[in-house]
Parts: C-alpha cells; sequence; structure tokens
C-alpha cells in the first residue's frame, strides 16, 4: 500500500490523482487493513451508504467504499 501511495505523489506521475477509492469487502479484517492504512469510509454508516447504491435496508453490502486523500502525504 505504502508503493502505491508514493507512486501517485512522485513528480513523475502525471496521472493527476488526488485520491485513492477501493471497495473494500465488508469485513472486519478487510476494512481495518484499509484503516491502518489511513483509509476513510466515503459513507458515515451502511445504512447512507445502502441509500446512496439503491439497495434495501435488508440487503447486505458485500463491500463498503473507502478513500484515502494523496494530499495528506504532500503536506
Amino acid at each position: 500500500m505504502d508503493f502505491i501511495k508514493a507512486w501517485f505523489i512522485d513528480p513523475l506521475n502525471k496521472t493527476g490523482c488526488r485520491f485513492i477509492v477501493v471497495d473494500s469487502y465488508n469485513t472486519d479484517n478487510a476494512i481495518n487493513y484499509y484503516l491502518r492504512n489511513g483509509f476513510s469510509s466515503l459513507f458515515s454508516s451502511e445504512k447512507q451508504e445502502k441509500e446512496y447504491i439503491g439497495k434495501c435496508k435488508n440487503e447486505v453490502l458485500k463491500t463498503r467504499m473507502m478513500y484515502f486523500d494523496l494530499l495528506s502525504l504532500s503536506l
């Protein structure tokens, strides 16, 4: 994960990326991995994410949207 972050902020990389966005498996292990690597949930709750993607409240989310702001590395 550190390599990927460093690659995107390298001055020779001309991708123009600001955020890394992932669909993490909705398991404690997967979510905690991304949290330990500085990612945040895109939505404050599963309920909010379900509403955004149009899932019924009874449906199970298999993934959670998470992001990392690359700007935090260049400060």
